[in-house]
């Protein structure tokens, strides 16, 4: 009993969510991920929510997206199905996006397509912009399947008859007799129906009535080539739209012949009650038109549609009904009465917004009611000046959006011919770009080493300039150490030896304290007189040695770094090499590369120590700047302008240039840069290098 009960449970809980029992001894799997059943819930469930049942069409569309793609108007119309208009609107907008970024051109014009539908009574421009969408994404494709092949001519119907609705009836004719053009061309007679049915409806809103029959009647030849379920009601229709022609036109007695033996075929009542009970109410108008008196009869007929109407819940048709019945009661001197089925006919066309019969209604009880025709008459040019206003502005939107959208393919045009034009134009253009991009770059190549051999010889000049003036320096130091030396050599020291010779001739007294004195005093100034001797030898051979300008550069460098850090800045040198010997283009950039080094040692790395290393060898020298600070990440693309000037200043020496940084250990920066050696006698050496490698 417990499993009977819980199967039970579980057919009823699967119901609620749209769902049909499975039998349990199937040997069949259920998908549990699908869009036919995200699509299936979201459009049968009574319970959920407008976002709820978005997120379910969403799932569909991914599920869509990657397994069939081309389907996506399916969901589309899925969602046109609810009569949600909120999920609908949403739902059609992510799938014309989607389908346009996908490629899927029949997924985005039916999207068009199906939100034109929607929109074609409550937004009629908004509708003709979709459809005006949708005809140029199908008209503009290059090959249409059989079964899409109609598309571009039904579009072309549809806009017709949207034009017709708001009454631009010239303009709805030239748009289906466009379509029939179309549906001539690719052969589907199947349709030509409904368009000359649509054009003979066009010729009666312009009251060519002779034309809309013509038309009518070139309907009525094509209805055999329509489908077998749909036969049945194009007769139906065709029938009626000839005898409502009659109708307008006067000829009361061809109507009534026409709706008679339409109102006999065979279960009209049963097959089509709303037809039925329109039919019988013009055949009842159009029976009094022609002078017939059965009022009772009359009476009996409006009634029955109208109990007909009412079952069937159309109450838009009613107003007709009541228009009719004022008609045939004031034809009966029932003028209360005639006002009484005017006002209820009034009333409802207001309440239906049934506009066309509100207006004969209101110029029916002018002509009714005298005592208040002067107010019907208001209401009626009121009427009709404010829906021809509503008019003209939906038919100048219409012509605006057909103005932009012939523009668009003006210009689509336009472009396809200058893109062949600038095919061939720039075929020619390149052939020339080349042979003036090779000239060009022949001439650039040459300025640009023209400006380097520029550049190298001004930074020679400027180094050149650096060692004049450090040269006169030094010389200036080195002459006041000579003139030191010659002051001590000469004048304190001679003193010196004169003191000496006149104690030495004191020794010859005999006091015996004295000689001790004298002893001591001689001996102090020959350990002076030795002390001032070996100062002078060291200054002056210090003033003749041979001074290394270049290391005492980087040596001021430091030391004037240092006075604005804290930190503790080492040089390590080859002291047996002779550094002066580097040309001043060389000597310039490693300068000023150990100073943008130093600077940023300072400012970015926040170090205790660095260290600032020279090494050489046979034919390469090595600069080394290593500091303890916080480090960087070296991987990153983005540089400094620092360490962008120094990668420019390490090319210009032909050098190679290795950053090795870790995040809280540091920072070493290694140079290698070959020797090229300058005569130090004359030191503008010939700058004989062509080009800058890259590195």
């Amino acid at each position: 009993m417990k499993v009977g009960a819980l199967l039970i449970f579980l057919c009823f809980f699967l119901q609620g969510f749209g769902y049909q029992p499975l039998n349990i001894f199937q040997a069949r799997v259920v998908p549990t991920d699908s869009t036919e059943i995200w699509l299936k819930w979201a459009r049968d469930s009574t319970t959920l929510s407008t976002s709820q049942k978005i997120n379910l069409f969403d799932k569909a569309i991914d599920l869509t997206k990657k397994n069939n793609p081309d389907s996506l108007f399916e969901i589309s119309f899925a969602a046109l199905t609810t009569g949600d208009s909120i999920l609908f609107k949403e739902i059609s907008k992510e799938v014309i996006k989607l389908s346009k970024a996908l490629g899927q051109k029949e997924s985005h014009g039916l999207a068009h397509w199906d939100l034109a539908d929607f929109y074609k009574k409550a937004k009629p421009d908004s509708a003709y912009y979709h459809l005006q969408e949708a005809y140029g994404i199908f008209s503009n494709m290059e090959e249409l399947d059989a079964s899409i092949s109609h598309y571009p001519g039904a579009i072309l119907l549809d806009i017709g008859n949207l034009k017709d609705a708001i009454k631009d009836y010239v303009g709805a004719e030239k748009d289906i007799i466009e379509a029939i053009d179309y549906f001539n061309k690719v052969e589907t007679r199947d349709r030509l129906f409904v368009t000359y049915n649509s054009l003979g409806i066009a010729q009666n809103g312009l009251n060519k009535f002779d034309k809309a029959l013509e038309y009518h009647q070139k309907a009525k030849s094509y209805i055999r080539y329509a489908r077998s379920n749909r036969k049945y009601r194009y007769e139906l229709m065709n029938e009626n739209n000839i005898a409502f022609i009659y109708l307008r036109k006067g000829d009361f007695k061809k109507a009534y012949e026409l709706y008679s033996a339409l109102e006999q075929k065979d279960s009209l009542l049963l097959k089509n009650p709303e037809l039925y009970a329109k039919v019988l109410s013009s055949r009842t108008f159009a029976d009094f038109k022609s002078g017939a008196q059965d009022f009772e009869g009359f009476e009996r007929a409006f009634k029955r549609s109208n109990e007909i109407l009412d079952s069937i819940g159309d109450t838009y048709s009613k107003a007709r009904n009541y228009e009719y019945h004022a008609q045939v009661l004031a034809g009966k001197h029932d003028t209360l009465g005639a006002i009484k089925k005017a006002l209820i006919g009034k009333d409802i066309a207001e309440e239906t917004t049934n506009n066309d019969r509100l207006l004969s209604s209101l110029k029916l009880l002018t002509t009714l009611d005298k005592k208040n025709s002067a107010n019907y008459a208001k209401a009626y040019f009121n009427l009709t000046e404010d829906l021809q206003q509503k008019e003209r502005a939906i038919q100048d939107k219409f012509a605006r959006i057909r103005m932009e959208t012939d523009e668009i393919i003006e210009e689509n045009e336009a472009l396809a011919k200058q893109k062949q034009l600038y095919s061939a134009i720039s075929l020619i253009l390149l052939v020339l770009g080349i042979g003036i991009f090779i000239i060009v770059s022949q001439r650039i190549s040459n300025q640009k080493l023209k400006f380097k051999q520029k550049e190298q010889n001004s930074n020679q000049e400027i180094y050149n300039l650096m060692l004049s003036q450090h040269g006169k320096l030094e010389e200036g130091k080195k002459t006041e150490k000579k003139r030191i030396s010659e002051e001590l050599h000469d004048g304190i020291l001679g003193q010196m030896l004169g003191i000496r010779l006149i104690l030495s001739g004191l020794n010859e007294r005999a006091d015996e304290k004295a000689i001790e004195q004298r002893a001591e005093l001689i001996q102090k100034l020959q350990e002076l007189e030795e002390e001032v001797r070996t100062i002078s030898h060291e200054l002056n051979e210090s003033a003749y040695e041979k001074v290394h300008e270049f290391m005492i550069s980087i040596q001021e460098l430091i030391q004037t770094v240092k006075k604005s850090t804290e930190a503790d800045i080492e040089l390590d040198y080859s002291k047996s090499y002779a550094w002066d010997i580097l040309n001043g283009d060389t000597k310039i950039n490693i300068y000023r590369i150990v100073q943008e080094c130093l600077q940023n040692c300072i400012k970015h790395s926040k170090c205790k120590n660095i260290q600032v290393n020279f090494k050489s060898s046979e034919k390469m020298l090595n600069l080394t700047v290593a500091d303890d600070g916080i480090g960087f990440d070296s991987t990153k693309e983005k540089k400094g302008i620092g360490l962008k000037n120094i990668i420019s200043r390490v090319k210009k020496i032909d050098g190679s240039l290795k950053v090795n940084s870790i995040p809280n250990k540091g920072t070493k920066i290694n140079i290698e840069f070959p020797v090229e050696r300058v005569d130090l006698d004359n030191p503008k050496p010939h700058i004989s290098r062509k080009t800058v490698q890259e590195v």
